[in-house]
């Protein structure tokens, strides 16, 4: 029993430890100081559990106490599924270091601790003289298989399949069954105790508001509704990925649109969304040109919520790839005559690797000779220093780059505001892109480098902290609070 006991403890401090940064994610990111807090308050929690449970075990050899320790562990856990969204809720416009900080230390410091106090306890009730190195290796052992088993079950099956909030109630629930089970050899009453956890599993976790959410093995996924228009959000409620078109003209009123002047600057017969999310972009650019679009989404449950909520419709000259964009750009042998760039993980965090020299010197090369790329700039306010950098970046790599609005236009061949112009001029413009055209081309100014020193390389990349930076300056203004980076009603 004993060994069984402590290949559940373990299990159940991976599954937790896993499912919280999928519980953190919607009202803190995912960026590395999210990580940093989560593992490093686990590990404390885990080595003072350690210490508690060798201590106990030389004062105490109460059978009982350890399957009561597991039982208290999991009282606790029970009040902590039935109050958690609002505990991360009320957390949320703290900064991103405190916030997370503070939610991971008030649900689950306490259990960890808990939990790891049983390993210790049990060696010491099961080892006998000359045996204290095979029983401590046997419990060590199964509570390390058991934390194996259990990040392997969250990572495939629990998290993509049940949900963050169900895999925590399933794992409680586990936690519950063998804390009665170990008490059951010293009263008949345990089994009771049961019966009064039932009512937790009807507690809801307040989504109603949401048309759709889910979980895939990438992201928390939310499909609201404003004003007739369907948005797209990921891992938090701020911005958002993706949004519907208006029925009648195929337009976003939102940056979505800006991305289709980029076609306009070339003859564009093929091109790449990297970032396609629902398939905004992807199919206004069908709508208005006759080019193939290959689009590059990492998750595919994404697509399928595009298909089924956002209209997306596949055709023989659309195709969707399921990969990291920068992992696709590496493989690729095709060149694009357009290349739009719209990556974000939540909020306005961007994977660091694509926002490097080196990724833009990816898609540079699947460009074709006449190739412009247009990126997503939306998120970053006036003098944000990401922003800097990131222009800084890019043309480094793109000398010839031209800002307007929320979006970076860069070019393969060497060009002016002036050629620009002519080159619209000459083309045969769809009448409702007219407007967003000349807007685009008024407010176009060319970037230069300021500082060879100001950019991002997969060697040094502080994406995150700077990212921070800016969302703790909009915080202080009281500009996010409960208010969406992007244009959202």
């Amino acid at each position: 029993m004993e060994y069984i006991t402590c290949f559940i403890t373990g299990f159940a401090v991976l599954v937790f430890e896993l499912a919280s940064f999928r519980l953190l994610a919607p009202y803190f990111g995912v960026s590395s100081y999210v990580t940093g807090s989560i593992i490093n308050t686990i590990l404390l929690a885990l080595s003072i559990g350690y210490v508690l449970g060798g201590y106990a075990a030389d004062k105490y050899k109460s059978a009982r106490l350890p399957y009561l320790v597991i039982l208290g562990s999991t009282f606790y856990l029970f009040l902590i599924y039935a109050v958690y969204p609002q505990i991360l809720q009320s957390l949320s416009f703290r900064s991103v270091i405190l916030g997370s900080s503070t939610a991971i230390l008030s649900m689950f410091f306490l259990p960890m601790i808990l939990l790891a106090f049983i390993p210790p306890y049990f060696i010491k009730l099961l080892a006998h003289e000359n045996h204290v190195g095979k029983a401590a290796g046997g419990i060590f052992s199964l509570s390390t298989i058991g934390s194996i088993i259990g990040g392997i079950v969250t990572t495939f099956l629990f998290i993509p399949h049940l949900g963050s909030r169900t895999t925590f109630f399933i794992t409680v629930i586990l936690l519950l069954v063998i804390s009665v089970a170990g008490l059951w050899r010293f009263t008949k009453f345990s089994p009771l105790l049961l019966l009064l956890f039932i009512p937790f599993k009807f507690v809801s976790a307040n989504h109603s508001d949401f048309l759709y959410s889910t979980e895939s093995e990438y992201n928390i996924i939310m499909v609201t509704e404003a004003h007739g228009q369907r948005f797209l959000r990921l891992n938090k409620l701020w911005g958002h990925h993706s949004k519907s078109l208006n029925p009648d003209t195929k337009l976003s009123g939102d940056y979505y649109d800006q991305f289709l002047i980029a076609q306009l600057f070339t003859n564009a017969k093929t091109t790449l969304i990297l970032g396609n999310a629902a398939g905004t972009s992807m199919m206004q650019t069908r709508h208005f040109f006759d080019t193939r679009v290959d689009g590059v989404e990492i998750d595919p449950v994404i697509t399928k919520v595009g298909k089924d909520f956002f209209g997306l419709v596949i055709d023989d000259k659309i195709k969707i790839y399921h990969e990291d964009a920068r992992t696709y750009l590496i493989k690729n042998q095709e060149k694009y005559d357009v290349i739009y760039v719209d990556i974000f993980a939540g909020s306005a965090y961007v994977p660091f690797h694509v926002a490097t020299v080196e990724f833009f010197e990816l898609v540079k090369a699947a460009l074709s000779e006449n190739g412009v790329m247009a990126i997503n700039l939306h998120t970053y306010p006036p003098g944000a220093e990401i922003k800097e950098y990131i222009l800084n970046t890019i043309a480094t790599v793109f000398p010839y780059s031209f800002l307007s609005q929320h979006l970076l236009y860069s070019f393969i061949n060497a060009t002016n505001l002036q050629q620009l112009r002519a080159l619209l001029n000459k083309r045969k413009i769809p009448l409702s892109l007219g407007p967003i055209a000349s807007i685009t081309l008024q407010k176009m100014r060319k970037v230069e480098v300021n500082s060879t020193e100001k950019i991002f390389t997969d060697d040094y990349a502080p994406v995150e902290s700077m990212t921070y930076a800016f969302l703790r300056k909009l915080r202080i203004l009281g500009i996010d609070r409960g208010i969406p980076l992007t244009q959202t009603p």
